[in-house]
């Protein structure tokens, strides 16, 4: 169907419709909406000026080249753990010929051959893309799994390095309890020494008063004989 106004003959040309009203007013053709009718002169006007802002030689004075441009992005992880959003970009050329220029069916063809070579231009770069996505989450993964090795080791090394210093402390004061144990049994062993030192001592004192009192008795009782001995006389 004939486009009888800007956004028809955008969608036919498959490019947004502010570009075609800009590419239209600088070609001198006023229009202000998408709405507003186009006619044939009008298009003629545009190819004109499209044709000799190409520069293009008499030979191609009857075809215009358009371009036409689609960026997606794919949003993915980098190594460091930070959202990054990689955009591909392809851009898109189209030639259109007026219909007495070529065929019909040769004009088909080349359109079906240039939109095929841009289909597999993009699916290539949307492969790159997908690559590079995944190069980056194997590198975040990597770095992932290094972290957590890392802190895995780290954890070990404080758990030898507190059972180490658990042991050291239970060491000492094992070392100091038996010190203790020592000490206490040397002093009650000197205690029990001394205890027997003075009761062998007190022992010796009381025998030696025994035997005073013993010779005292004794020697009273020989003095009291010698009296009684020489009074009977």
């Amino acid at each position: 169907m004939a486009s009888n106004n800007v956004a028809q003959f955008a969608a036919e040309l498959k490019m947004p419709a502010g570009v075609l009203l800009e590419q239209l007013q600088a070609a001198g053709v006023q229009k202000a909406s998408e709405d507003d009718a186009l006619s044939e002169a009008d298009k003629a006007r545009l190819l004109d000026h499209l044709r000799k802002s190409h520069g293009a030689t008499d030979g191609d004075k009857r075809k215009i080249t358009l371009t036409r441009k689609h960026t997606s992005e794919i949003k993915q992880s980098d190594a460091t753990g930070k959202a990054r959003t990689i955009q591909v970009e392809v851009r898109k050329k189209r030639t259109f010929v007026k219909r007495d220029d070529v065929a019909e069916g040769a004009e088909q063809g080349q359109a079906q051959v240039a939109e095929a070579d841009d289909d597999a231009d993009l699916k290539r770069r949307e492969e790159e893309a997908r690559r590079e996505a995944e190069l980056l989450e194997k590198q975040a993964q990597e770095l992932r799994e290094r972290q957590e090795r890392l802190e895995r080791e780290e954890a070990e090394r404080r758990a030898r390095e507190e059972a180490a210093e658990a042991e050291r402390r239970r060491a000492e004061e094992e070392a100091a309890a038996k010190r203790a144990a020592a000490e206490a049994a040397a002093a009650k062993q000197a205690a029990a020494q001394q205890a027997a030192e003075a009761q062998q001592e007190a022992a010796g004192a009381q025998s030696a008063q025994d035997e005073a009192r013993a010779a005292a008795e004794r020697a009273a009782q020989r003095e009291a004989a010698k009296k009684a001995e020489d009074a009977a006389r």
